[in-house]
């Protein structure tokens, strides 16, 4: 009769016998399958740095500033994405490609241990560059995606130390922290990273501003992002951006008013003139109407059920929305991105954050009256105490549900009520790059003109 004392978890990893291997590989599958987006290798590397970084600057140590370059090689098909964070000691370096093994804590973006093991095993090349006082390391694994498919793989894949330079140079400027390079191919998912068609490093930082966590709900204004991009001809093209914040649309669109300016302009006026009164033109023949409103503001403008006030209480959502005066807007910023056709970076929809990031796809407002409103309205629902499902899948029924309705409230109150202050559309797309960059040159010739008030001092004059 059997007397050992045995760890089941424990016997679960252990051993080389097929059953092992085969459990190992369901379970690694497993993971891949819910990473579906095209963005997400850029959203785990992005948001391993952003996470490493920030828990540097709690050292406090003087000088340090944060820094997550991104390269991007269009020509070689490969990104790596590089911080100067914390780095990894060794058991971190040699455990967090396992899978569902994570040294971060719940307060991260990602703690949930399957993102890095996806990296490993969803490409055939990834290198790991690390360096912290205690510990450095270059190490590279090849053909990990490959042996998942092979039913009599020879060994599982290792990693196995780089003698090769780190793939990218940044790594060698900085004092400690990681470096990770993921190359794709035939066999990966997404298989060309020039399909997108963004061939320069300023539409990148934008796009990856609306689709990673470089995408911060709540601003952090002292990490620097770098952006390299080696397009498809070899052309090199640098971005930089100081903070990590979403792209808000009063960035890209000229002739934007707040809902509370609008609200807080007609309340003034009314007390004034009462029902008889008239918008200044600043709030009128505007491109769009944006707002950010904390959980207890959602809670003033619009009515709520006693589901939602338990999420309310619960995920303490914050909400961001953008109401455009026509979705040709959205069009126009597309195609600025110079993005392949069909694709939209961003859109009419519900874009659901958890852990200060978007998170998952678009979700459809469901309007029933003059429901193409719906694509004109983009609305970011940021929720606390809350977590998308494993890999990228999406979020549980009752936050999706709350979203829904919630959008749809505020779409059909307080948003239709200042539709009177949109422009005309007249079907034709808006300019908006040109008319931002003419509102922009307008307001420094003003602020030249107060600044630098021309003197006449001659006594020939006059």
């Amino acid at each position: 009769m059997y007397s050992s004392n045995f760890d089941p978890l424990q016997a679960k990893y252990s051993g080389t016998e097929e059953v092992v291997i085969k459990s190992l590989k369901r379970e690694i599958q497993n993971i891949l399958s819910s990473y579906v987006g095209w963005f997400d290798p850029f959203c785990e590397l992005i948001q391993n740095a952003l996470d490493s970084v920030e828990e540097r600057s709690k050292l406090k140590e003087k000088g340090y500033s944060p820094i997550v370059m991104i390269m991007i090689d269009l020509e070689n098909n490969k990104i790596a994405v590089t911080d100067n964070g914390i780095g990894f000691e060794e058991q971190q370096y040699i455990k967090f490609l396992a899978p569902n093994f994570s040294f971060k804590n719940g307060n991260t973006r990602g703690h949930k241990g399957v993102g890095s093991t996806y990296l490993a095993y969803g490409f055939n090349y990834i290198q790991i560059s690390t360096k912290s006082p205690e510990f450095s390391a270059r190490g590279k694994m090849l053909n990990a995606k490959k042996w998942l498919s092979d039913d009599n793989p020879a060994s599982n894949p290792l990693v196995i130390p780089d003698s090769e330079n780190t793939i990218d140079p940044f790594f060698d400027e900085i004092d400690r922290g990681v470096s990770i390079c993921i190359k794709y191919d035939e066999t990966t998912a997404p298989k060309d990273l020039s399909w997108m068609k963004i061939s320069t490093a300023e539409n990148w930082l934008k796009v990856l501003r609306v689709k990673t966590g470089l995408g911060a709900v709540n601003s952090n204004p002292n990490i620097l992002i770098k952006v390299r991009v080696c397009a498809k001809d070899g052309k090199v093209s640098i971005a930089e951006h100081k903070g990590i914040e979403y792209l808000w649309i009063n960035e890209i669109l000229d002739k934007t008013q707040t809902y509370t300016a609008i609200k807080l302009k007609e309340d003034e006026l009314y007390k004034k003139k009462g029902s008889d009164y008239k918008l200044p033109s600043k709030f009128l023949n505007l491109n769009a109407i944006y707002d950010k409103w904390t959980y207890e503001r959602l809670a003033d403008e619009i009515s709520l059920d006693s589901e939602e006030k338990e999420i309310i209480r619960r995920c303490r959502p914050e909400i961001y929305f953008c109401y455009v005066f026509s979705t040709k807007v959205w069009d126009r910023f597309n195609n600025s991105l110079g993005v392949r056709g069909g694709v939209s970076i961003m859109n009419g929809g519900i874009q659901l954050a958890a852990n200060n990031m978007p998170q998952g796809e678009l979700v459809l407002i469901p309007l029933k009256r003059k429901a193409g409103r719906q694509f004109q309205l983009h609305m970011l629902m940021h929720f606390e105490n809350c977590n998308a499902d494993l890999g990228r899948k999406g979020f549980q029924k009752d936050i999706n549900d709350f979203s829904k309705s919630v959008a749809k409230k505020i779409a059909d109150g307080p948003l239709k009520r200042v539709q009177k202050c949109f422009r005309k559309n007249t079907g034709a797309a808006p300019d908006l790059m040109r008319e931002k960059a003419l509102d922009d040159w307008k307001e420094m010739m003003n602020n030249h003109e107060q600044n630098n008030p021309l003197v006449l001092d001659n006594p020939n004059f006059f």
